[in-house]
């Protein structure tokens, strides 16, 4: 579908026609505001349909969820169905897949560590691929 790996931070989130010059420098403004960090990868986790990658520190994530939502409060996180946000790097989620077996190669490829740089918007054009739309630094003025 288009989507690179990815920790989400927000989503749903505004549609991209209306994704203008001011919710930019609304997230521009956010992404300055947090400092480029590092997060591991160590652990996989598992909702009911997919299997997820855990990222140390999750609290990173968690803040910029929080800035992004609290910017855009018509969009809360995962639509406000579940009570707390779970930070995570999906692998697979499909009913069709045996997760089992791909929990078990993940755990093979761990632990790495990646550099968090950017604040990313992706987004989804009408044949249902994603595109990145806009990267905006962080900790870098906008």
């Amino acid at each position: 579908m288009g989507v690179p790996a990815h920790v989400t931070v927000l989503y749903p989130f505004v549609p991209p026609a209306d994704l203008d010059t001011s919710v930019r420098h609304a997230l521009a403004c956010i992404a300055a505001e947090h400092r480029p960090f590092d997060a591991r990868f160590a652990r996989v986790g598992r909702f009911p349909k997919a299997v997820y990658l855990a990222p140390d520190p999750p609290a990173p994530f968690v803040t910029l969820t929080e800035a992004v939502a609290a910017a855009f409060p018509a969009f809360q996180p995962y639509g406000g169905v579940f009570d707390e946000v779970i930070p995570h790097l999906t692998l697979v989620e499909s009913a069709d897949v045996d997760l089992d077996s791909v929990a078990d190669t993940a755990w093979g490829h761990l632990p790495f560590v990646r550099s968090v740089t950017r604040l990313e918007v992706l987004v989804e054009s009408p044949d249902g691929r994603w595109h990145p739309r806009w990267r905006l630094r962080l900790g870098h003025e906008p």
